[in-house]
C-alpha cells in the first residue's frame, strides 16, 4: 500500500512538472529591439534656400533721371523696378550758441555779438535751449569762420550741419547681382553712373 501511494505521489509530481513547464511557454516575454528595427529620427528640414540676387541703382535726384536710366536698363534686356524713398541732404551749416540760462541771458549775448559787428544774430524764440542764431551758410569754411569770431568774444559758439528731406529714386534690378552692374556695361548702355550707387536691394 505504501509503495502505491509512493508510485501515485511520483506520477503526481512528474505531471504537474510537466503541466508547470508548459503553461509557462505561454507567458509573454520582454525582448530587446534591434536598433535597425527602430523608428528613425526625423530629419532636421533644409535651409532655406538664398534669396536671389538683385541690384540696386540709384539715387537719382529727379524721377525723370530715374526714368532714362530705366529705360536704358530695359533696352539691355534687364527687369527693371522704379521705387522712391527719402533721403537726407545737407542744407548748410548753422552757427549757434546754446544752453543759455533765461531769455535775459539770450538778450545780453545778441546785444553783445551785435556790438562786435556781426549783424545777423538773433535769440531763437520759444526755445527751451535759449539758443542764439549767428548765421547760416553753406560754405562750412565761412561757419567755422563766424564760430571763430564769436568766440573771440567769449562766447561758446558752436557749428550744426543742416539737414533737410529730399526725394531720392532707385532702379531695382531683379535676378541681377551688384557686381554684375558694377562691371563697366551700365556706361555702353549710356547711363550716367557720376554720383550714384550701386548695392544690394533692401
Amino acid at each position: 500500500m505504501a509503495r502505491l501511494l509512493t508510485l501515485i505521489l511520483i506520477v503526481a509530481n512528474v505531471l504537474y512538472f510537466t503541466w508547470s513547464h508548459w503553461a509557462g511557454s505561454d507567458k509573454a516575454q520582454l525582448t530587446s529591439v534591434p536598433m535597425s528595427a527602430r523608428a528613425p529620427k526625423p530629419k532636421a528640414p533644409p535651409a532655406p534656400p538664398p534669396p536671389p540676387p538683385c541690384a540696386s541703382l540709384g539715387p537719382f535726384a529727379t524721377d525723370a533721371l530715374a526714368e532714362n536710366a530705366q529705360r536704358a536698363l530695359e533696352g539691355g534686356g534687364w527687369g527693371v523696378l522704379r521705387r522712391s524713398s527719402t533721403t537726407q541732404v545737407n542744407d548748410g551749416y548753422w552757427v549757434h550758441i546754446d544752453n543759455l540760462a533765461s531769455p535775459l541771458d539770450q538778450a545780453r549775448v545778441v546785444n553783445r555779438i551785435l556790438r562786435a559787428g556781426i549783424q545777423d544774430a538773433f535769440a531763437m524764440p520759444d526755445d527751451a535751449q535759449h539758443r542764439v542764431s549767428v548765421g547760416i551758410f553753406k560754405d562750412e569754411d565761412r561757419a567755422e569762420d563766424r564760430a571763430a569770431r564769436v568766440q573771440r568774444l567769449k562766447l561758446d559758439a558752436v557749428v550744426s550741419e543742416r539737414l533737410k528731406d529730399q526725394p531720392a529714386y532707385w532702379l531695382d534690378v531683379p535676378g541681377v547681382a551688384a557686381q554684375t552692374l558694377a562691371d563697366g556695361r551700365l556706361v555702353t548702355l549710356g547711363v550716367v553712373t557720376a554720383g550714384l550707387q550701386i548695392e544690394a536691394c533692401p
